[in-house]
């Protein structure tokens, strides 16, 4: 068991989130080209950002702050269109992806492309979370969790506020460039989105059959309840193991 805590302790601390786009001096936008390879950087102070964005806006993209749920407008949204940060006007995800998660929040279960958005580890709330934030600008946008629809089976469960629709119908134009980054750059599952669900169906399966193991080792098994935390054990494994097995889908 301690051998087991030992090496979680040292998963979390290898994948302890690094990437910090907002500095306390600046905040730094990037604008995409057709490739990663040709992003520019604008550079904006806290003041100049404060200055475009209203404060909700201000305070979820750059104090990853949290919008109440059942609170935006584009939770309603069905119409064939582009998700874009409120911040620099990226891309972020389409309508085709978009499902009703139940939880308050716009989902998606695939962003535009695997360019998109970035990702990183949160521990705020002590267990590890997938953090997702635009790419061009380092805005937050929300988290990453393991329940959603095929073919990912990821919940980008986002703040509205940090997002604005634009419609095919408005912006032809917009609709084409999506459309040609999603076919030049597709999305796959990576290492961050996964560890989350990895780490922690794999402590709870190695906190049920350490138990087992305990109870056989002192007593034996002498009733059938007692196989129980062996099947907990059982079926946290395979969670771990398909979660791992989604990804580079």
């Amino acid at each position: 068991m301690r051998c087991f805590l030992t090496i979680a302790t040292l998963l979390l601390c290898s994948l302890h989130r690094t990437s910090a786009f907002v500095t306390s001096s600046s905040l730094s936008t990037r604008i995409p080209s057709t490739t990663r390879s040709y992003m520019q950087t604008v550079k904006k102070s806290k003041e100049e950002w404060k200055e475009t964005l209203t404060d909700d806006q201000y305070y979820v993209l750059f104090e990853e702050g949290t919008e109440p749920p059942n609170t935006s407008s584009l939770n309603l949204v069905k119409d064939p269109g582009t998700f874009s940060c409120a911040a620099c006007g990226s891309p972020l995800f389409t309508t085709e992806t978009k499902f009703d998660s139940g939880t308050g929040w716009p989902s998606f279960y695939s962003p535009v492309d695997k360019d998109a958005v970035a990702l990183s580890t949160d521990f705020k709330l002590i267990l590890p979370r997938t953090e997702c934030s635009c790419s061009s600008c380092g805005g937050h946008l929300g988290h990453v969790f393991s329940d959603g629809p095929e073919p990912t089976g990821q919940r980008f469960c986002m703040n509205g506020v940090a997002m604005k629709f634009t419609s095919d119908e408005a912006d032809p134009e917009l609709a084409t460039s999506v459309a040609k980054r999603q076919e030049e750059a597709p999305y796959q599952i990576g290492l961050s989105q996964v560890f989350p669900g990895v780490m922690i169906n794999g402590i709870m399966g190695g906190l049920f059959f350490n138990s087992f193991l305990a109870r056989l080792e002192s007593t034996g098994i002498q009733s059938p309840l007692e196989i129980v935390p062996l099947i907990f054990a059982v079926y946290f494994g395979v969670q771990a193991v398909v979660t791992c097995g989604r990804m580079n889908k």
